[in-house]
């Protein structure tokens, strides 16, 4: 096992601190409560987290050094928050073409913003946020597994990858990572999430595939036929599309 290297990591990043910690209860949470002191680009890094969290307050599985728990804090400078929603899945975007840098095969993202590898889970995202008078703070928060050799089935309760077959450095995954989302997150300030629309067909794993989508009440089944440049999904029903914004809905596979 390679340990994470603070030193090394902070060397390639572009803006911001680089933090590592050998165990801590959660890297989105450690940079929720210093958003105010860190510079915007900031990582917190951990080898294991003891309260590391997912999409609706699950818990995530987070053995010790087997995979990438992963966070950057960013000062998002706009006044526009009206495309904030997108932002999990230019994330996703961002890891996926960065794992395709690093030569890894058939990594696909799942809407909004679930990473796959070979048709199973293999990582997630969760944007979480401070605002206060000096601005919007976005926490992104990125669980990577990369070599697990096990899970608890009480936290893992879905079908999931790895990418253990390529052994790969996790410094060097953290640190293409954190330059990609950096140049992207400033471009993305700019532009909107228009421009990077036809790059995420490329990964959309249920693109033009039979889908049902699980809502609080009901299955609404349809094909799924992407996204629109706001992030949401557009589901074709009876010859006409319909869209559906992110929230507490779930996608799967008919």
């Amino acid at each position: 096992m390679i340990l994470l290297n603070q030193a090394y990591i902070q060397q390639a990043l572009p803006q911001g601190r680089a933090l590592v910690f050998d165990e801590i209860d959660s890297t989105n949470e450690y940079l929720l409560q210093h958003y105010q002191s860190l510079p915007s680009g900031s990582l917190c890094l951990a080898e294991t987290q003891t309260a590391g969290r997912g999409r609706r307050g699950r818990k995530w599985y987070s053995p010790v050094g087997e995979n990438l728990y992963f966070s950057m804090l960013w000062h998002y400078k706009s006044t526009n928050l009206s495309q904030i929603s997108s932002l999990s899945l230019l994330v996703a975007l961002v890891i996926a073409e960065t794992f395709e840098e690093l030569k890894v095969e058939d990594i696909q993202i799942k809407w909004p913003n679930d990473i796959y590898y070979q048709g199973k889970k293999m990582g997630g995202i969760l944007n979480e946020s401070r605002i206060d008078q000096s601005g919007f703070y976005l926490v992104i928060g990125i669980g990577l597994n990369l070599a697990m050799s096990s899970v608890d089935p009480n936290i893992v309760t879905q079908a999931w990858s790895d990418l253990s077959e390529y052994q790969l450095d996790r410094n060097q995954i953290a640190t293409v990572l954190a330059r990609r989302l950096q140049q992207t997150l400033s471009e993305f300030e700019q532009q909107g999430f228009a421009p990077f629309l036809e790059r995420w067909y490329k990964f959309d794993i249920y693109y033009q595939q039979a889908v049902r989508l699980i809502t609080e009440n009901a299955e609404i089944h349809g094909i799924s036929q992407g996204i629109n440049d706001k992030g949401e999904l557009l589901l074709e029903r009876d010859g006409k599309i319909e869209t559906f914004a992110i929230g507490e809905i779930s996608l799967r596979s008919n």
